[in-house]
């Protein structure tokens, strides 16, 4: 590992840190919703869902809130059974009862739209304009309303998501033409799937807000939400290899050779899939942001595990308050 010596606490201003070079590709996580909506921290994500008694004892033994790291640990629990001969049902049943749940607490969380400006909306916008490629993990509606909300404002050139007039994706329809093209790596609460093999995307012209589209889904409905939340890298791989859309992200995201900036991204080993991908191809640059509330101590050792997982690619830490997804003016206060 890369000598946490080697490492300091300092982060530069996303400007400093940019240079004078080109990053065509940015990579966005969970930082950048809870920057905007504090709501989707999953502490405040727990505390919504809907867990079995089961469920909420697995969390507390953890002593975790992260959705992530409890369903790795009941899927090492699956294997542990399994390994014992013993039928696995009711761990699989428990697995799947806290994915559900998850999605429901994205859905109950959410920031609805009138609580976005136009001010914020045209910030975001400009942003997701200013880069080649945008990819993102997160399950919310945000960049998909900015993109909407701000595109006869914002008009450096159109972002695109590959779900085209019917809102289905074909794989056969995929040209960037010179646009911003939006990848939704491990899915959103808008996308789903269904027993044909199709993805697409749902719209208000579906039947309302989106944020209700929770509804559409039963266990006798034909469609169900595109949603990778998975525990574990691998698991998460079985689950995009079994879609079209997501597999053709994965893919874009590994073919991708320019400089990148990753921003609210952990890196952790869940998605070890994104840094396999973020080190296919030759060296480039990556630009990787950390809070500066994380403590320096904290920072450092964070430096120095993203330093390595880069392997040869070279990496710029920065400020994420200092970048435009970070500004704490994009917060949207709470009202009493």
């Amino acid at each position: 590992m890369i000598a946490i010596a080697e490492q300091t606490a300092e982060l530069k201003p996303w400007v400093e840190a940019a240079g004078d070079i080109t990053w065509p590709t940015l990579l966005i996580g969970n930082g950048a919703s809870i920057n905007l909506w504090d709501d989707f921290r999953y502490g405040s994500l727990y505390e919504r869902a809907d867990l079995s008694s089961v469920a909420q004892a697995v969390f507390s033994d953890l002593r975790v809130t992260n959705f992530e790291t409890a369903l790795e640990a009941i899927h090492h629990a699956h294997v542990v059974v399994k390994a014992l001969g013993r039928p696995t049902d009711d761990v699989d049943a428990q697995y799947e009862h806290v994915k559900d749940a998850l999605f429901n607490a994205v859905n109950n969380a959410h920031v609805v739209w009138s609580a976005l400006d136009s001010a914020r909306f045209d910030s975001i916008a400009e942003v997701l304009q200013g880069h080649d490629a945008v990819y993102t993990t997160n399950y919310d509606l945000c960049l998909y309303w900015a993109r909407l909300n701000a595109a006869h404002r914002v008009t450096r050139r159109q972002v695109i998501d590959f779900f085209w007039n019917d809102h289905t994706f074909d794989p056969d329809s995929v040209e960037i033409r010179g646009r911003t093209a939006m990848y939704h790596l491990h899915g959103a609460v808008h996308l789903w799937q269904d027993d044909q093999g199709d993805n697409g995307k749902w719209t208000n012209a579906d039947g309302g807000s989106l944020l209700s589209m929770a509804a559409n889904y039963s266990s006798t409905a034909a469609r169900w939400p595109l949603f990778v939340s998975e525990g574990s890298s691998k698991a998460k791989l079985r689950t995009i290899g079994q879609s079209p859309y997501l597999s053709f992200c994965l893919t874009s995201l590994r073919e991708e050779h320019g400089n990148v900036v990753v921003f609210g991204h952990s890196l952790s080993e869940q998605d070890s899939h994104i840094i396999t991908a973020l080190n296919a191809g030759e060296p480039r640059e990556v630009a990787v942001s950390i809070h500066p509330e994380t403590g320096a101590q904290r920072i450092i050792q964070e430096k120095a595990r993203i330093t390595q997982l880069l392997g040869s690619n070279t990496p710029r830490f920065f400020d994420s308050t200092s970048h435009p997804l970070g500004v704490p003016s994009l917060t949207i206060p709470k009202t009493p």
